[in-house]
């Protein structure tokens, strides 16, 4: 019986150990990798996340916690509940934790752990609760272990973490607007910022997630030339070359909306902002491109508005020299748009600076009015087309294009890449 009981002794040394607790850790992480049931239903692998996950979870050692950590998150990866359960806590360890390996693998977990259940399962109107009784189990936790040992550096941020998790939890935003908020400060970190583009590109490209900001931060991050060289660069490269294919009409509609936001905060930069040696007209084309042929007319309309609020800007000089890139579907858009972006690129043709703006505007123009005239005009005066009997160039457009043959259709068409052919995306970085 005293042996009995001195071995139970030692062995509750060795379990505060960091080589025991190592090789336990890698042994744990190994065989929940390996195993297909719910963690939070197995006895056995329940007992295993109480007594040893946990355990190096709160340890001291930076070793130890990354693969408990590592473990936590095989374990939440299998079971819904305990992701539910644990995703607060991941988070609090991003905004915590000061050791570089562990934020990046704590970041990639919450990643996977929204692409496997959807941030839908994390929102619910009990998460709220969950949250908050989540937090007063980890305060209870610590102020028993604080009984035992003195408060370490560790406990002291936790407790800061859970507060400020609190606070966000008695607001009354979604839980969607509050990752996506979390996602664009993890965008601003020099230390996540390539862990989170990755993760954000995945949930994006799985219709995970639906965000124009962050597609917009996740563009302006790849033209950035302090980038240049980085491997963030090939990632994201592939991303938006695939992004939005298919006529997937959701990821259609966040570069749609993307669009004018990005442009706006180029052309908007400070004099300080590396983002000032951006070219926005290359990203402009680049948006317009992507969306591989599909303009919506209201966006048209809206992109000539934009113009002719002040086409002297830098702002709207970009947006005249890429108008004539976007291509209106004569069949799907009513006559009544077509007409109107008639008569507004009409007007900014005539207040267009530049000779070769105007003349791929005229080209333009000459589109439109093709269409146009297929729809015979209404009986009402204002409805019909001025009668230029002097042949006057404010007639039809069709008859000032005479001299420019050397401006075709075919070399807008050549902006657009086949269906079956990917878009050579680098070529297009300035």
């Amino acid at each position: 019986k005293q042996w009995y009981q001195r071995r139970v002794a030692i062995t509750a040394g060795e379990k505060n150990d960091p080589v025991t607790l190592i090789r336990c850790l890698t042994l744990v992480s190994g065989l929940v990798k390996g195993v297909k049931c719910d963690v939070a239903f197995d006895p056995t692998l329940s007992g295993l996340l109480d007594d040893i996950i946990m355990s190096g979870v709160i340890s001291e050692n930076e070793i130890v916690r990354h693969l408990a950590i590592k473990a936590l998150g095989y374990s939440c990866i299998l079971s819904k509940t305990l992701a539910k359960k644990y995703l607060v806590f991941f988070l609090q360890v991003v905004m915590v934790d000061n050791y570089t390996e562990i934020l990046e693998t704590t970041l990639k977990i919450i990643f996977d752990l929204l692409l496997v259940f959807g941030l839908e399962t994390f929102s619910d109107d009990d998460m709220t609760k969950k949250e908050s009784d989540d937090n007063k189990a980890n305060v209870s936790d610590e102020d028993l272990l604080a009984t035992k040992s003195e408060s370490t550096t560790l406990e002291r941020d936790q407790h800061e973490g859970e507060d400020n998790i609190s606070k966000n939890a008695k607001e009354s935003k979604p839980f969607e607007d509050q990752i996506v908020e979390k996602f664009k400060e993890f965008l601003d970190d020099e230390i996540l910022r390539n862990v989170a583009a990755e993760g954000i590109a995945k949930l994006m490209y799985n219709n995970r997630l639906v965000d124009a900001t962050l597609f917009s931060r996740m563009l302006l991050l790849w033209y950035n030339p302090t980038t240049e060289g980085d491997s963030l660069r090939h990632c994201l490269g592939m991303f938006f070359s695939t992004y939005g294919a298919n006529d997937n009409m959701e990821a259609l509609t966040v570069i749609e909306e993307a669009f004018f936001p990005t442009i706006q905060t180029i052309c908007d930069a400070p004099h300080v902002s590396p983002l000032l040696e951006i070219n926005p007209q290359r990203v402009a084309e680049l948006m317009l491109s992507l969306l591989r042929g599909y303009h919506n007319e209201q966006m048209i309309i809206k992109m000539c508005n934009e113009i002719l609020i002040n086409p002297r800007s830098s702002y709207g000089k970009c947006l005249t020299k890429v108008l004539h890139h976007c291509s209106v579907d004569g069949e799907r858009s009513s006559d009544a748009d077509i007409k109107l972006i008639h008569s507004l690129v009409m007007e900014i043709k005539e207040q267009a600076e530049h000779i070769s703006t105007k003349k791929a505007l005229l080209t333009y123009l000459g589109v439109l009015e093709t269409m146009v005239k297929k729809t015979p005009y209404s009986e009402d005066k204002e409805n019909k087309p001025p009668d230029h009997a002097d042949g006057s160039q404010d007639g039809d457009v069709l008859s000032q294009m005479s001299d420019m043959s050397e401006v075709s259709v075919g070399r807008k068409k050549s902006l657009y890449a086949a269906p079956d052919q990917p878009l050579d995306l680098l070529d297009m970085i300035t």
